[in-house]
Order: C-alpha cells, then sequence, then structure tokens
C-alpha cells in the first residue's frame, strides 16, 4: 500500500488558522450585539431625521392637448380675406393646428417663461436661503445653480413620440406645499399660452396694418399717376390750342387722312397732330379737364383696391377667440417625489445593521489579538 505523504505540523496549524469558525462568529456578533444594536439605531436615527425634516418636494403634472380647427380658425380671417380677394394681389398663407401648436410648446418650454415664473415666486429662496447675504459675485452663481435645478424638475413628456399632435404633459417639481406647486404648473401654462396668443395676434395684426399700408400707397400712387396724366393732356391740348390759333383752324381738318377722333390718344395715333382736331374741339376738351374735381372714375382698378381697403379695415381680429391649446387636465394636486420616507429607513437599517456588524467584528478581532498576545 502506498504511505500517504506526511504533512508538517506547521501546515496543519496554518490551514486551521485560515479557516473561519462560523459558530466562533456568531458568537461573537452575540457578544457585540449592543454594539450591532447600537449603530442600527444610530443609523436608522440619523435617516429619520433626514426623512422627517428635510423639506418635501411635490411633483405636479398638467396635460395639454392640441387646438381644433374651430380653435384657429379666428386666426385665418385675414389670410380667408385676402385668398378670397383677388383684386389683393397677394396671398396670406393659414396658420394650421401644428403651427400653432409648437409655437405653444416652444413658449411652454422656453427659458424665458421658465425664467419669468422663477423670478415672479422668489423661487431662489427655496433653493439659496441666504441668497441676499451673499455678494453680488456669489449671487451671481447661487442663482445660475438654483435656476438649473429648477429647469431640471421640469419636464415635458410627449404622449406618442410618433406623432406632433399627441399631445403632452408638462409637470414641475418643487419644495413647496401641494397645492402651490399644482398652481405653478398651471401659472407656467397660462404665461405659455398668453405669449402665444399675443405673438400671433402681434403678426396678423402687422400683416393687416401692412397690407393696409400698401393698398393705400397704391391707391395714392395710381391718383397722383392720374393728376399727372391730367396736366400732362392739358398741357397737349395748350399747345395744339395755340398753333390752331395761330392758323385759324375751328374746326377739324375734313381733308387728308381719316380722323378718328375717338383713337386720337391711341398708340396708334401718338403721331396724329392734335391741332387737326380744331380749336373748338380742343377748348372744349381742355375746359372739361381744367373743371373735373376728381380723377377716380378714370383710374383703372381703383374701385376694386378700395373694396378690399376697406374690408381689411372693418377686419376685427378677434383675439380672445384664439385658441393655441387644449388643456384635457389642470394641475390640481401632486405626488410627493422627495424624500420617500420608507425607502429612506429601510436603507438606513440596512446600513446601519452592516455598519454594526463590521464594527463588531472589528472589536471581536481586536479583543482576540489582545487575548493571544497576553496568553504568550
Amino acid at each position: 500500500m502506498e504511505k500517504q505523504p506526511v504533512r508538517p505540523h506547521f501546515e496543519e496549524n496554518a490551514s486551521m488558522e485560515d479557516e473561519i469558525d462560523l459558530f466562533e462568529l456568531w458568537n461573537g456578533l452575540v457578544e457585540e450585539k449592543w454594539t450591532v444594536f447600537l449603530s442600527f439605531f444610530v443609523v436608522v436615527a440619523l435617516g429619520a431625521i433626514y426623512a422627517f425634516s428635510v423639506t418635501p418636494v411635490y411633483k405636479a403634472t398638467s396635460y395639454l392637448l392640441p387646438p381644433t380647427k374651430e380653435d384657429v380658425l379666428p386666426m385665418n380671417e385675414l389670410s380667408i380675406l385676402l385668398n378670397a380677394n383677388a383684386n389683393a394681389n397677394a396671398n396670406a398663407n393659414a396658420y394650421t393646428v401644428k403651427d400653432v401648436f409648437d409655437a405653444f410648446k416652444t413658449n411652454l418650454e422656453s427659458r424665458q417663461n421658465l425664467t419669468k415664473l422663477f423670478d415672479q415666486h422668489d423661487l431662489i429662496q427655496l433653493y439659496e436661503p441666504d441668497y441676499e447675504k451673499l455678494s453680488e459675485k456669489e449671487q451671481i452663481k447661487a442663482y445660475k445653480d438654483a435656476f438649473d435645478e429648477f429647469v431640471q424638475n421640469f419636464s415635458v413628456t410627449p404622449f406618442n413620440k410618433e406623432s406632433d399632435l399627441g399631445g403632452f404633459s408638462v409637470s414641475l417639481a418643487l419644495p413647496l406645499p401641494e397645492q402651490e406647486v399644482a398652481k405653478r404648473v398651471n401659472e407656467l401654462v397660462t404665461m405659455a399660452q398668453k405669449k402665444t396668443v399675443q405673438q400671433l395676434y402681434t403678426q396678423i395684426h402687422v400683416e393687416k396694418v401692412t397690407r393696409e399700408r400698401q393698398l393705400k400707397q397704391k391707391i395714392d400712387s395710381a391718383r397722383q399717376v392720374e393728376l399727372d396724366r391730367r396736366l400732362d393732356k392739358l398741357a397737349q391740348l395748350n399747345e395744339a390750342i395755340a398753333i390752331t390759333q395761330s392758323l385759324n383752324i375751328q374746326k377739324p381738318i375734313s381733308k387728308g387722312p381719316s380722323l378718328n377722333i375717338n383713337n386720337v390718344n391711341s398708340a396708334e395715333s401718338q403721331s396724329f397732330p392734335l391741332y387737326m382736331l380744331g380749336s373748338d374741339l380742343l377748348m372744349a376738351e381742355k375746359k372739361v379737364l381744367e373743371a373735373r374735381k376728381n380723377d377716380d372714375p378714370f383710374i383703372e382698378n381703383l374701385r376694386a383696391w378700395q373694396q378690399s381697403l376697406q374690408q381689411l379695415q372693418n377686419l376685427k381680429i378677434a383675439k380672445d377667440e384664439f385658441g393655441v391649446v387644449r388643456i384635457d387636465a389642470v394641475a390640481t394636486y401632486a405626488d410627493k417625489v422627495k424624500p420617500k420616507k420608507a425607502l429612506i429607513l429601510a436603507v438606513s437599517g440596512v446600513l446601519g445593521l452592516m455598519l454594526g456588524v463590521f464594527i463588531a467584528l472589528i472589536r471581536r478581532a481586536i479583543k482576540n489579538r489582545k487575548a493571544t498576545l497576553a496568553a504568550s
């Protein structure tokens, strides 16, 4: 039979020392039970103090939908008028539901809108209570940090990421009472709504005023041109009359090329000398032109332009009827998001127990070490 190798005595001792005696470990923890309990109690107590003393943070949410076509219709009355009027000679683009809803969402998410709410309610005090005591440089940094944290607690979440018109929810979390947080969310929506309505109204109003000014300029220019044409005609008549008087021509000359009085002013007859019409006819036309008080009946398209101008001036832009968003559900309550007391106490208990066991093991090891040194 093959003999088993004999292990040295010191290897047996080393192997035994490396083994962990669970019973001895348990007995050590039992002896140090008050250490474990005390650590557990202290950590849980600290967690409880934090959980019940920290200012709670509440999150409120409002649900928003795009406007209907009927809501957008009052914004398109100007474009409808211009597109229906062929004489306006300039079409206008209509606002779509997507255009309006995108404008509202842009204003809702804008830093300007968030800053207005942040400053209006002095929310800096929630993040930096000693803000007024800081130096100017420190205030700038504190304001930036506080506002960045405020923005991080604001979110816009679409119902359907694949659709631009699926609506979205807007949420805000603040260390304020539930009702106050809900009010702030609703204020954000209202401010964005009013700003969008005002922007659209301003755009439409500016376009309306611009169209009116263009038509007025067109009418004034046409009147001035017609007046200049009448003065030019009078100058031509005066010259022709002077010639007829010097040649003693009173009646139209019947000899020579056939004479068509109706076409004297046409392009084909521009070279036809007026004096051949005779002084009687020329004097009569001059008298009529000098007596004319209004050139409007002789201006082509004038009445159409005046009609377009009158329609624009009578058009009332009903800003109060503009619909840029439908509020599916206003924020009426808020959910607590911080602190989560149960979670904090549970984590504190686990950490306290782990810390207690660790301290107990350290204390047990130190005692064993001292005992071993005393025995040797």
